[in-house]
C-alpha cells in the first residue's frame, strides 16, 4: 500500500490545476487542495485528492524516472463488486487525457501492450504490462491481431470496427447497413473494447442474427429475461438451477 509520508518526491496537487478541468466533479478544500469525485459505468464512484509523484520504470537503460506524474489518493470509494474494494489502485490505461499511458506518452512512444491470461487460467499465468518500444510478446505467432477502428477519437475507449461475426464455424454475413447509429459511437459497425466490462453490446438487429444463430446451435431450454431482452438459457450448474 503506498504511504505518501515515505515519499520525498509525493506532493499535492493545489487549486487551480490543470486537471480540474477534465474532471467530472472536482473543487477546492479550505486549505486548497484539488479534490475529486470519479464515476464508472459500473456505477461505482470514488474520490479523493489529486496529488503528484515519481514514477520509476525499468527501461533497461536507468532512464525510467518520471516526476510530477498526476494521480488521484482515494478517500473514499463505493464499488457494487466486494471484490475491487481489497484492490491496492488502479491503473488507468485508457485513451483520455487523465490515464498514465497518456501522462508518459512521450517517454513510451505512445506504445503499450497488456496480455491477459486465459479466463479458466488452470495453469495459474500471469498478465503481462509492457510500455515503450519493447511491447511484443513471446509466441507471437500464435497471437491474432486486429487493428483498431481509424478516425477521429472516441475519448477513452478503444475501438474496433466489426466486419462481421461467426457462430462455431458459420460466419453470419451481417448486414450494419440498416443498423440504427449509436448514440456513443455515432456507427452500429463500431465496438468499444473493454476488459472490465461483462457484456459486449452490439446494435439491436445486428443482436438479433447473433441471437437466431445461437440459439441454433445450443441445445439448452431458453428463455428470455423478464426484464432485459437478452436470451438465457436453464443449465445445470452443481447440482442447482442456474441461468
Amino acid at each position: 500500500m503506498f504511504d505518501p509520508v515515505q515519499s520525498s518526491t509525493y506532493k499535492n496537487q493545489r487549486c487551480p490545476t490543470s486537471f480540474r478541468t477534465i474532471l467530472p466533479q472536482y473543487g477546492c478544500t479550505s486549505n486548497q487542495l484539488c479534490w475529486f469525485r470519479y464515476s464508472y459505468g459500473d456505477k461505482s464512484t470514488m474520490q479523493g485528492i489529486l496529488a503528484s509523484e515519481t514514477l520509476l520504470f525499468d527501461d533497461g537503460a536507468g532512464n525510467g524516472k518520471l516526476p510530477g506524474i498526476v494521480f488521484g489518493r482515494i478517500h473514499s470509494e463505493c464499488n457494487p463488486n466486494p471484490a475491487l474494494l481489497k484492490v491496492p489502485g488502479l491503473v488507468g490505461l485508457g485513451g483520455g487525457p487523465l490515464p498514465l499511458v497518456n501522462q508518459i506518452g512521450s517517454f513510451i512512444d505512445k506504445k503499450f501492450a497488456y496480455c491477459l491470461p486465459p479466463y479458466s487460467n488452470e495453469n495459474n499465468s500471469l498478465g503481462q504490462l509492457k510500455f515503450g518500444k519493447d511491447t511484443e510478446f513471446s509466441g507471437k505467432e500464435e497471437v491474432q491481431e486486429t487493428p483498431m477502428a481509424p478516425g477521429g477519437s472516441q475519448g477513452t475507449y478503444y475501438v474496433l470496427n466489426v466486419t462481421d461475426i461467426g457462430v462455431r464455424d458459420n460466419r453470419l454475413n451481417i448486414q450494419f447497413g440498416g443498423s440504427k447509429m449509436t448514440a456513443l459511437l455515432g456507427d452500429a459497425r463500431l465496438i468499444i473494447v473493454d476488459s472490465g466490462t461483462t457484456l459486449t453490446f452490439l446494435a439491436k438487429d445486428a443482436y438479433g442474427q447473433v441471437e437466431n444463430a445461437v440459439a441454433n446451435v445450443i441445445n439448452h431450454e431458453h428463455f428470455y429475461h423478464p426484464e432485459k431482452d437478452l436470451l438465457c438459457y436453464h443449465v445445470q450448474n452443481n447440482a442447482s438451477d442456474a441461468a
